[in-house]
């Protein structure tokens, strides 16, 4: 295979794919700048709207503004000259990999050549930390949703709270006037008896007058009397709604806890799976580096998995949520 087409093979890999090839090959003399070229290779897909971390190479306006990022203070005219060096298959286009090898003022004959130290360990590695990254977005989807699951079961809970400080404070509302109209259905029952009492005793005109007095009085309702039933009949009513309220939002709050244990739950388990692979990751990546070859992958890949750590969910965050 021509040199000009081992290198088209390289320049439509992604971004870390051709991060990682050029690393194999200079890692001698590039391996100082190991960390510099992870970051121009997350520029380079952070700048390609299209395909992201998927993409291959940048359009020219795309790599004027990788190059003003990395502080080059040129003219256009003088970015386009520089860019024009670094089109090595000449498409007006820019792969990262033509990127690298015209800042390291590398031939592209001399980089195909180079060995990539290629292994069935390296590709197992990778396809691990293929499935970690997937895992790690599940897992961090999972978090989320456990944590706004957790937040909703708060909301719920308090809303529960408050109906129920309102049904008991409805109680005592209800409580009050029950006592105020036992207490007036006592005074309206006495004044009964009494003035049955008169009406039974005494002179033709005492009895009467006492007659009369009783007419009237079991005629109507006293105002207190009646005052005090519709207070009770208006507190029995508010008191059996918030009562109802209360077990409404106690029940909704339940089942949103319900719920968020349940994803919780679901999180907690994607933790587990994702401890599990990265300790198998760190065994495999010790295997491999004990080969001494494909140095840059090695390097790339023990970078990624100190990412993926980094931003994996844990338990200890998913418990500062419940």
């Amino acid at each position: 295979m021509s040199a000009s087409k081992k290198f088209k093979d390289f320049a439509t890999r992604t971004y870390a794919a051709q991060a990682k090839a050029f690393l194999n090959a200079y890692w001698k003399e590039g391996s100082k700048d190991a960390e510099n070229i992870w970051k121009w290779s997350l520029k380079f897909a952070e700048l390609d709207i299209e395909n992201g971390k998927e993409g291959k190479d940048l359009d020219e306006f795309a790599a004027h503004r990788f190059l003003e990022w990395l502080g080059e203070t040129k003219t256009v005219k003088q970015m386009r000259e520089e860019i024009s060096k670094a089109d090595l298959d000449f498409n007006k286009r820019i792969a990262f990999i033509e990127y690298l090898l015209w800042k390291y003022n590398k031939k592209v004959e001399e980089f195909v050549q180079r060995p990539q130290g290629d292994s069935k360990e390296i590709q197992a590695l990778q396809d691990l930390l293929t499935q970690i990254q997937k895992d790690l977005e599940s897992g961090q989807k999972k978090a989320e949703e456990a944590a706004k699951g957790a937040a909703e079961a708060a909301k719920k809970a308090q809303e529960a709270e408050q109906k129920e400080s309102s049904a008991k404070k409805a109680e005592a509302e209800l409580k009050e006037a029950l006592d105020e109209l036992k207490k007036q259905e006592t005074a309206y029952k006495t004044k009964t008896e009494l003035l049955t009492k008169k009406s039974e005793e005494g002179g033709v005109v005492a009895k009467n007058k006492a007659k009369a007095e009783l007419a009237q009085h079991l005629a109507e309702d006293p105002m207190p009397l009646s005052k005090a039933k519709l207070t009770t009949e208006a507190a029995t009513k508010k008191a059996e709604k918030a009562r109802k309220e209360a077990e409404e939002a106690r029940a909704k709050a339940q089942k949103a806890y319900d719920e968020a244990d349940g994803l919780r739950k679901a999180a907690d388990a994607a933790v587990d799976s994702l401890q599990a692979k990265f300790k198998d990751a760190e065994g495999k990546l010790e295997e491999v580096k004990e080969q001494g070859i494909g140095q840059g992958n090695v390097w790339w890949m023990e970078r990624e998995l100190a990412e993926a750590k980094k931003y994996a969910p844990t338990k200890a965050k998913l418990k500062t949520a419940f």
